[in-house]
């Protein structure tokens, strides 16, 4: 999933150019427009990245049935994703930072609710799955797997999970890599100033 989230990335502002039919003038709206149907479906995806973190943490509690859970998860993913590379590629100011640790945490939280639901997991590690697949999306796409675990161990102001984030977060990263994945911020950088070519 990191191998692809960079694909997109890397990608999306040579899909933007190569929307001819639509004015350089309103590519920057576009995003704009999106976002009104989707705050109409479920306000939870707008606004802050850390509101819906909570609000995943909070979904076990609220969805009994794991078909309507597995399924809501799956939305929040494809929604925040598709937006993620809408705004960025978009020719206006966009960040990156906080989408990859919310697209973390609903593989997370989408990995936990599998794993509940086939009785491999006790219900009261969910949140645990969710900061670990913040660390590991966010290392992988980074490359930076030190980096995401020390930042999510802070964030979440406990070791208990360092053991499994450091495994999963190397297994992630190992996978990028085995995939030809780049570190993002330098891969951005290379577009930016023409110094590589995109895939």
């Amino acid at each position: 999933m990191a191998w692809c989230y960079q694909y997109c990335l890397l990608n999306s502002r040579v899909w933007y150019r190569h929307c001819t039919h639509l004015p350089s003038k309103v590519q920057p709206l576009l995003p704009l427009l999106l976002v009104i149907p989707v705050g109409l479906l479920d306000v939870n995806l707008l606004g802050g990245s850390h509101m819906l973190i909570d609000h995943l943490i909070a979904l076990p509690s609220h969805s009994a049935a794991f078909a309507s859970l597995f399924g809501l998860l799956s939305i929040y993913f494809v929604v925040r994703f598709v937006g993620s590379m809408l705004s960025y590629g978009a020719p206006v100011p966009g960040g990156i930072f906080m989408p990859i640790l919310v697209l973390g945490a609903i593989l997370g939280a989408l990995l936990a609710t599998l794993l509940i639901h086939l009785h491999l997991l006790a219900a009261g590690n969910y949140i645990n799955l969710v900061v670990i697949g913040m660390a590991a999306y966010f290392g992988a796409i980074e490359k930076v797997p030190f980096t995401a675990i020390c930042l999510l161990t802070e964030m979440v102001g406990t070791m208990e999970q360092i053991l499994p984030m450091l495994i999963v977060t190397f297994i992630a990263y190992t996978v990028n890599d085995l995939l030809g994945g780049r570190p993002i911020y330098a891969a951005l950088r290379e577009e930016m100033f023409g110094l590589g070519q995109t895939s």
